[in-house]
């Protein structure tokens, strides 16, 4: 059965994080104003004649500006993990922590998040196929999900 895509690229989100398990320059904090591109998916399209309705996106956003919008993004790992929540409870930062603040780890992230709002959002109708993480003209990652729309 042919399936149907659309795509939707939100940008400016302004982070920092940092790879602390890094040998390089990476280990440092440093920002980005990152871009999200969505695949999204389905066998059977809205009345409208869409895969996901754009305008319905509202909810995707907000998370999306509350996680990224001059946040700082730490692994669950980073051993200064407890100063960050110091200088968070100060007011210094807007800490957010996830498994990987990497790009490929935010990628799996948002795919997790934005993945389950999409499936809630249709009912299982539609889903996503493709979250890429931009955090700069030079630099992504992405992670493509299985063919099968089950996973959420």
């Amino acid at each position: 059965m042919p399936k149907f895509t659309s795509t939707k690229l939100l940008r400016g989100y302004p982070c920092t994080h940092r790879q602390w398990k890094a040998e390089s320059h990476c280990r440092f904090v440093h920002g980005y104003s990152r871009d999200f591109y969505f695949e999204f998916a389905c066998k059977e399209l809205t009345k409208e004649g869409w895969v996901v309705d754009f305008g319905g996106l509202k909810e995707v956003k907000k998370w999306l500006a509350s996680m990224f919008d001059h946040t700082f993004l730490s692994s669950q790992d980073d051993p200064y993990l407890e100063k960050f929540k110091e200088l968070d409870k100060e007011g210094v930062l807007q800490l957010r922590v996830l498994p990987n603040a990497g790009m490929e780890g935010t990628a799996q992230f948002v795919y997790d998040h934005v993945n389950k709002m999409i499936h809630d959002m249709t009912q299982g109708r539609a889903w996503v196929t493709k979250v890429e993480v931009r955090e700069n003209e030079k630099n992504s990652a992405y992670l493509e999900a299985d063919e099968t729309p089950d996973r959420v």
